[in-house]
């Protein structure tokens, strides 16, 4: 199963629930939901163009689904914690807009999500340097 299907059941599973429970259910917040939760993996292909040098769509395609299987972890700027800092204090500045607290709560299961995934594929917490922006600079 592609792994942005676990991350649309994920999100189903979450949020529809909580929605309810916020008396906030909608449409449009659901479908918001379920795009973001997709949407932020966009950061892979922007790093498979970067790494491979090429505009061609396909080539990014086919390259990105054996480094998949393979499971070895890149610096995705959506996946990283100076991301979710910096969206956090947006979230803060912005008085937890609904909008954009579900947003950020989708991002964080992906994430969570990702991470256990790293985690049961290496058994160990090698990866997670991938996961800052500063490490990417300095490296």
């Amino acid at each position: 199963m592609p792994a942005w299907y676990v991350h649309v059941i994920a999100n189903l599973l979450i949020f529809v629930p909580l929605l309810t429970a916020l008396n906030a259910m909608s449409f449009d917040l659901l479908l918001l939901i379920i795009a973001w939760g997709v949407l932020i993996d966009l950061d892979h292909l922007i790093y498979y163009f970067y790494k491979l040098h090429t505009l061609n769509f396909f080539t990014v395609l086919e390259y990105s689904k054996k480094d998949f299987k393979a499971d070895r972890p890149h610096f995705y700027l959506f996946h990283t914690f100076d991301f979710f800092i910096i969206f956090g204090v947006v979230l803060y500045l912005e008085n937890f807009d609904i909008v954009l607290s579900l947003l950020f709560l989708t991002g964080l299961v992906h994430w969570i999500m990702d991470s256990i995934r790293h985690y049961l594929h290496h058994r160990n917490f090698s990866w997670i340097k991938y996961y800052s922006v500063l490490y990417f600079l300095k490296k």
